[in-house]
């Protein structure tokens, strides 16, 4: 929607702003390093992909939905597809 930014870190953290630079929320749940997140294409989910070997996908209020498990290394990129129905 173009109304967020949805930052990833390596204190294990995302944090969601408005694009003015107003931090809304800090979602918590990795183990590790965070490297990447991405926005569903509707801009209602998060998914973030971490050095702990998962994915974990959030909603915006910081809740986290489900963590996929099954990588034996890091996760250094994850993504929506354009339905918003898989993620890779």
């Amino acid at each position: 929607s173009g109304q967020f930014i949805v930052s990833a870190s390596e204190d294990m953290t995302l944090r969601l702003w408005t694009i003015d630079g107003k931090l809304l929320k800090t979602f918590r749940g990795h183990t590790n390093r965070v490297y990447d997140a991405s926005f569903s294409p509707d801009g209602q989910m998060i998914a973030s992909a971490g050095f702990d070997n998962t994915i974990r996908l959030w909603q915006l209020d910081g809740t986290l939905v489900q963590t996929f498990i099954g990588h034996s290394d890091y996760v250094y990129s994850v993504t929506f597809s354009p339905d918003g129905q898989l993620i890779a």
